[in-house]
């Protein structure tokens, strides 16, 4: 089945801005260049390391966590975790955001309706979105790990505002 690069990049916009907030809303770990005074360069760390510090994610469903790799000035990078057959309904974001998919099984789409019949992303997928694009993921029945770089501000919202989990 030959995909479109529009609906897969639209796919691919979906996940990234989804991730983006969670990067922003959550704890920081400095990044710079080794050598300079009072900056600090992140310490390798793999999917499964001990050294990530998982979090849920307030401004999503219940089940989805992020880990925050770095973060510098405006800009930061999180590891976000969703649970097998999971669901972000759709939404935007205000800030453009990078995504790459690290494992599991990961669909993406664009619209105000989830749609899961578009395909599954492979691990190493790698996708920009631009800000204010509505789009929506979901998980099979692996779940999926992704990678989600944004710029301050963050944000989600969600295009029918009774799908924004309840704050506490």
């Amino acid at each position: 089945m030959k995909i479109s690069s529009r609906s897969h990049g639209r796919s691919m916009l979906l996940f990234l801005g989804l991730t983006g907030v969670a990067a922003l809303e959550f704890g920081s770990w400095a990044f710079a260049a080794e050598g300079q005074e009072g900056v600090t360069t992140t310490a390798v760390m793999t999917t499964d390391s001990p050294d990530l510090k998982w979090m849920d994610i307030g401004d999503l469903p219940p089940g989805a966590k992020v880990a925050v790799l770095a973060q510098s000035g405006d800009w930061s990078v999180a590891r976000v975790k969703f649970p097998p057959h999971y669901v972000v309904p759709p939404h935007s974001h205000p800030n453009a955001e990078a995504v790459w998919l690290i494992s599991g099984q990961v669909g993406f789409g664009f619209g105000d309706k989830v749609d899961k019949t578009g395909p599954w992303l492979k691990p190493g997928a790698f996708f920009a979105l631009q800000p204010g694009g509505k789009h929506y993921v979901w998980t099979g029945d692996e779940g999926g790990i992704i990678d989600v770089q944004v710029s301050a501000p963050g944000g989600i919202n969600f295009v029918n505002p009774a799908d924004a989990p309840k704050k506490k």
